[in-house]
């Protein structure tokens, strides 16, 4: 099985170079290297500072020809010797207009917002995002579809972007029309960034109404602030997510809320490699089950 993935990824590597030359296109490459090692508190994981490994290596090849432009990303995991594909996309842009193919599959999340299940998003399946940037003000549209009998119910998420000096405000809306998705429901929410000199401030604040009868609507939010420390020396950041116990739950109350917090500490080594700590305490949002800590220290190398 995975000498037929490493197989085909070759055979598409080789399509997209024989393309290229045909097409007069240009074709570029970049990637990265990671090594981590990394560590929990949790029962019944393994336990001590830096208890695990893992070699992630990501590298994405791009054609571009005219207004056409593709890519594929296969990310190798040398620790478990996995191939998958992380990004593929077929895009044509116009002046201020962008459509994007994703046959992986699209989706889009309410930014950073979360539960103990993950951001509240539309089901990522195969199909097309619009892009259309009239500047100060950027809006994108995911539209996707899956079937449900014999019918094809569709999911699309709506957000807008304006930046004004040195503040940025976004807002997004998605909604997913099958029963059986994850999410199954609509959710909305804003984004406020400041980028201040050397300090750079960030909140979130998202619902997600649920489509059934007889759930509730949940809140949560997010929180980041991020401090360079001057050139070389590397840029410390906080992050906050919480969310309440509808949104906790999707819709169905849970025991109590959910909370975790984030410090990372990212450093450059060299141009190419850098180094990131990050100490992450994380509550599970359930009832009786106690928060734990993960440790992850992460060198990444840029090809």
């Amino acid at each position: 099985m995975k000498k037929g993935l490493v197989i085909g990824a070759v055979l598409v590597a080789c399509a997209f170079a024989f393309t290229g030359a045909a097409l007069a296109a240009e074709i570029s490459t970049s990637g990265t290297i990671e090594f981590t090692l990394s560590g929990t508190s949790e029962d019944g994981e393994a336990s001590g500072l830096f208890g695990a490994g893992d070699v992630l290596v990501d590298y994405s090849v791009t054609l571009t020809s005219d207004s056409w432009e593709a890519n594929l990303t296969p990310e190798f995991d040398l620790a478990d010797e996995a191939l998958t594909f992380d990004d593929a996309y077929i895009k044509y842009s116009l002046e201020t207009l962008a459509f994007t193919m994703k046959p992986l599959g699209i989706d889009k999340e309410l930014f950073d917002v979360e539960g103990k299940d993950g951001e509240p998003d539309i089901p990522s399946n195969p199909g097309i995002g619009v892009n259309m940037v009239v500047a100060p003000l950027t809006l994108d549209l995911a539209v996707n579809n899956q079937a449900v009998g014999d019918e094809a119910k569709f999911n699309y998420a709506f957000g807008a972007k304006y930046g004004i000096d040195l503040v940025t405000l976004e807002a997004v809306y998605g909604t997913s029309d099958v029963a059986t998705a994850d999410w199954y429901g609509s959710y909305y929410g804003v984004l406020v960034l400041a980028e201040l000199d050397s300090l750079t401030l960030e909140g979130q604040y998202g619902i997600f109404s649920p489509e059934a009868a007889g759930l509730e609507d949940g809140s949560g939010y997010y929180a980041k602030a991020a401090y360079g420390l001057g050139e070389g020396l590397g840029t410390f950041a906080l992050e906050y997510w919480g969310a309440d116990k509808e949104l906790n739950g999707k819709g169905t109350p849970t025991a109590e809320d959910y909370s975790r917090i984030k410090g990372k500490y990212e450093h450059p080594l060299t141009d190419a490699v850098s180094l990131t700590l990050s100490i992450d305490n994380k509550d599970k949002g359930i009832a009786g089950v106690e928060s734990y800590t993960e440790y992850e220290a992460l060198i990444a190398v840029s090809l």
